[in-house]
This record gives structure tokens, sequence and C-alpha cells, in this order.
């Protein structure tokens, strides 16, 4: 007994470990989904607004640039080349600082080395204010337009090298999505494995608990609250059974005499011999007990039963004894159709067979 205490102790220790680690796991995986899923997100939209804005603001950039380098080639050769370059000169420097300050472009300018890339030919653009006022001198126009054209290129090649669809740039962030995707993937099937084997828990706490409920603790053999669920669901099937109740003579003296200790160990003993015969076995309740046999020629079935009283009990502290047992039965469907009556037409039988049997003994000792 102590020992099966100690189990249904330990049992229950593990499914409530499990049960909340599986809990605060499956909580953890939820809120991670969540981040992947939110992290993917932005990442994407990131993605997608940085395209938007890098064509954008490249566009406008490169536009202005080309037509001040390409204007900038002539202008020495009169002021209206002169003042069209200072024009361009301008409009070229509203686009570098339109992309540099303005916070629609800070998800662009966000992107590794971009800013520091563009303030620095931004820097050489500036540079060249003091000398446009001499244009006019072929010499500072050459000089002037072989400067412009070559922060233009070293722009163009940086934008061709980070801002098409195969750069290195938004390769890594493709392979990043990919990864995060793949982590979401990856959560989401643990998280189903953790849901799954939760519940796989519950159900096995839920059998364990059902059989619990329908087992009696002292004999391990079923209860009457299981009997009624079995022998009711034979009966909405129409199955053919017959039911046999047992109550044990001499098992009072076995208390009186010896204890209840004893008297315990007498039907633990008489109820696994029971089991043994390979029929549902029930403790209804103190020394009774009932069987549900299939078949309705009970002759064969009593006389197992019968066979379990044959061999003496061990009580403990080597003590044996003898017991008997008075007997009932009753036959669905031809004694009842009830379950109920069932029970009371083979307790009846039950109770005349022992009345008879002190009755005899009571002549007996008479005599």
């Amino acid at each position: 007994m102590i020992r099966l205490k100690r189990k249904a102790i330990n049992f229950h220790s593990f499914l409530y470990s499990a049960k909340a680690l599986l809990l605060v796991l499956s909580v953890m995986l939820i809120f991670a989904n969540l981040h992947l899923l939110s992290s993917t997100k932005d990442l994407v939209k990131s993605y997608s607004e940085q395209q938007s804005q890098a064509r954008w603001f490249l566009f406008q950039l490169t536009k202005e640039f080309s037509e001040l380098n390409a204007v900038s080639q002539y202008s020495e050769k009169n002021d209206d080349y002169k003042q069209r370059v200072k024009l361009k000169y301008e409009l070229t420097w509203s686009r570098f600082d339109l992309l540099l300050n303005n916070r629609e472009a800070d998800t662009f300018t966000s992107l590794p080395g971009t800013r520091s890339f563009f303030h620095s030919i931004f820097d050489d653009f500036k540079s060249l204010e003091p000398k446009l006022d001499l244009i006019d001198n072929e010499y500072y126009a050459q000089e002037v337009s072989a400067s412009l054209t070559s922060i233009y290129l070293a722009m163009i090649q940086y934008v061709n090298n980070n801002f098409r669809m195969e750069s290195p740039l938004f390769k890594g962030q493709l392979e990043k999505t990919k990864v995060l995707n793949k982590l979401q993937i990856a959560m989401l099937l643990i998280l189903f494995f953790c849901f799954g084997l939760t519940s796989f828990i519950f159900h096995k706490e839920a059998r364990y608990h059902r059989k619990l409920s329908r087992t009696d603790s002292l004999t391990k053999v079923k209860n009457r609250l299981a009997m009624f669920h079995d022998l009711n669901t034979r009966i909405e099937r129409n199955q053919k059974f017959s039911l046999f109740m047992l109550d044990l003579d001499g098992f009072k003296q076995i208390n009186d005499n010896y204890g209840h200790q004893a008297g315990d160990r007498a039907l633990a003993q008489i109820a696994q011999r029971i089991s043994n015969l390979g029929l549902p076995c029930y403790r209804m309740g103190g020394d009774e007990f009932a069987i549900a046999a299939r078949s309705q020629n009970c002759e064969d079935d009593l006389a197992q039963i019968n066979s379990c009283f044959i061999e003496h009990v061990d009580i403990g502290e080597k003590q044996m004894v003898q017991l008997s047992t008075s007997i009932g039965v009753a036959h669905f469907p031809s004694d009842a159709k009830e379950l109920t009556q069932l029970i009371s037409i083979a307790d009846g039988n039950m109770y005349e067979m022992k009345f008879l049997r002190e009755g005899k003994l009571l002549s007996k000792n008479a005599c």
C-alpha cells in the first residue's frame, strides 16, 4: 500500500512538472513566433520601402547630376551655359540634401555604408562651389567638369553595385528573410509538438483519473461505478450476460478475531483469484463482489468462482483461514432488462443462499 501511494504521488508530481514545463514552453514559443512574425514583416516592409525610396531618390539625384555633368563641359562657352551650370549645381545640391536629411529617406540611408558614402561624395561635391565662379575660364571649367564626372561615376558605380536586385546588400536582406522564415517554421513545428504533447498528457491524465475513479483502492479490481458503466453499456448494446453477486462467508470473523488489516489481506487475495479467472470482477463494497459473465449457462462459471475458495487465505503472521461464498445470479435479458432490477434479483438469490446455508449450519449445530 505504501509503495502504491508513493507511485501515485510520484506520478502526480511528474504530471504537474511536465504540464507546467510544457505550458511555459508553449507560451514562450507563442511569443517567439509573434516576435519572428513581426521581424519578418518589418524586414519585408523595410525591403520594399528601401527599394521604392532608393529608386525615387536616386532617380532624382541621378537625373539632376547627369544634366549638371553634361552641361558643365560647355560652361566656358558663354554666360548662358555658366548660369545653367550654377542652376543645375543648386538643384543637385538640393537632391543631395534631401537624400541625406529628409526623414522619408531614413530607411534608405540606414542601409550599411550608404549614409557615409553619400556624405563623402556630397562633401566632394560642395568643395567645387568656390570654383563655379571661375568656370568661364577654360582651365577651371575643365577641372570642375572632370571633378563632377569623377563624383558622378563613383555614385553610379555605387548605385549599380548596391541597389540592383542582385546586389550583396539586398541578397543579405533576402538571406536574413529566409533564415527568419525557417526559424518561424521550426518554432511553429515545436509549438505544435508541445501542444500535441500537452494534449497527450492531459488525455493520459484524464484516463488515469477516470480509471482511478472506477478502481477499488484496496483490491485494485473495478468498483461499483465501473460496474454500472460496463453493464449499462452491455444492456444498451443488447448483449446477453449473467450477473453473479458474491458475499463472503466467514469474513466478519476474520475482522473480529484478527483485525481489519487481516480482513484487507483476505479481500485482496480473493479479488486476485477471481480476476485470474478472466471474468470482469467488481467490488461492490465491504465483502461483496460482483462478476459479469457472457454465457447464460452459469454452471461452469459457478464452478470456477467456487474454485477460488478451495485454498485457504493467508491473512499474515502465518495465519491461514478458510473462506466460502454465497452466490446469487441473474441473467440479462431473460430475468430483467434493467441493471437495478438485475442487481436486486441477484442480491435476493445471494441472500437466499446465505440464509439457507446459515439455517443448515444452525440446525447442524443444534443437533
